[in-house]
């Protein structure tokens, strides 16, 4: 039977905590400030891991994102590589075919490399293109758009290697009624 503390314990083996990123939703801009100053006061976060978003915030995007260079430069090499073992993995394919495989493929060789090649690069800039959507990050970003439209306050609380994202978790949810957490 697994337990919260089994699911992060296996998150936590797979994500280091530098790579998480946690929202609150509150009610009031007071309550989104208390509930700042507690975190900082009971755990390790400090005060500029802290974002307070605010229903007329024109910065919605960068706070929830960050800055998009990165973000760009991140899918330009997953499509670069990814694309690259699709080419790689078509070759490999296309050559085996041509030296062992059925007299068709033998016998025109041009169109089996061809026929391979198209697929495997596809196939991987179709996984790079995956990859860059983040469907990980929709549960945070929806959560926090859809509490900006009903005039509430957010937190978003980017995490370092030596936090706990359960602590900071659970010292959200004292006074937040709606805690999200994702992958950044």
């Amino acid at each position: 039977m697994n337990t919260v503390t089994d699911h992060e314990n296996f998150r936590a083996e797979l994500i280091s905590a530098k790579h998480t990123q946690v929202a609150a939703i509150f009610n009031s801009q007071q309550e989104a400030s208390n509930s700042a100053s507690e975190l900082t006061k009971n755990t390790a976060v400090k005060a500029s891991q802290i974002t307070l978003v605010d229903p007329n915030d024109n910065k919605l995007s960068q706070k929830l994102e960050g800055p998009s260079k990165p973000i760009g430069k991140s899918m330009w090499h997953s499509h670069l590589a990814l694309g690259g073992a699709g080419l790689v993995a078509g070759l490999i394919a296309a050559f085996f075919l041509t030296q062992f495989g059925p007299a068709l493929t033998q016998q025109n060789p041009l169109f089996t490399y061809i026929a391979l090649i198209s697929p495997g690069l596809f196939i991987g800039l179709f996984i790079a293109g995956l990859i860059g959507l983040r469907p990980d990050r929709t549960e945070i970003i929806n959560t926090v758009r859809h509490a900006v439209k009903e005039r509430r306050y957010a937190l978003i609380i980017n995490l370092k290697d030596s936090q706990s994202v359960k602590t900071v978790t659970e010292a959200l949810s004292k006074s937040s009624n709606k805690v999200v957490e994702a992958v950044k």
